[in-house]
């Protein structure tokens, strides 16, 4: 049975979100256990390929017949569903497990000033402790409201280089028809 690419992409989106929530929970507990660092960086590079994964599967359910325009929405509806969800983990988490999470962060970047003069951590430093003196600390919505449109924007472009890259895999793989 045919599905839209908006249908598959929620659907897939779902799985994503999953995948995405265990990468941002791994990131936040890596400073507890420093191995989950790895497991964080590991679940980052794996992204474009648990996207293709999601795609190739698609493109087998549709009987080989999905095009470049299908591919690309299908990516940005995995990508927008999945960010949907764990940026509701993010929000639970930051707002109410952990209210000063936002503020330690920016700490424990601002302690690094002048550890690096002239470096581009040393202007981090900086901008932290500008906040944090300023009293200019991102809620967790905002925070999360930027990474949702950060993972659409990086989404797309990556469901549009996968998207290429499968309908010209199938196009090169496919047989010439012969000339009448």
């Amino acid at each position: 049975m045919f599905q839209s690419p908006y249908r598959r992409g929620a659907d897939d989106g779902f799985i994503f979100g999953l995948y995405l929530t265990a990468m941002f929970l791994a990131s936040i507990f890596s400073g507890a256990a420093p191995l989950l660092s790895l497991v964080s960086l590991a679940l980052m590079a794996g992204v474009p390929g648990v996207i293709y994964m999601f795609m190739k599967r698609y493109d087998r359910r549709t009987g080989m017949t999905a095009s470049f325009p299908m591919f690309w929405m299908q990516g940005v509806m995995i990508f927008f569903c999945g960010m949907l969800i764990a940026g509701t983990v993010l929000v639970v988490y930051m707002k109410w497990l952990s209210p000063d999470f936002v503020l330690r962060q920016l700490q424990s970047v601002a302690a690094m000033k002048g550890s690096i003069p002239g470096s581009v951590m040393d202007d981090a430093a900086s901008v932290a402790s500008s906040m944090i003196e300023n009293n200019f600390i991102p809620t967790p919505i905002a925070i999360v409201t930027e990474l949702i449109m950060l993972a659409i924007v990086t989404g797309s472009i990556l469901s549009i280089i996968l998207g290429a890259i499968l309908t010209l895999r199938r196009r090169a793989t496919r047989p010439l028809s012969p000339q009448k």
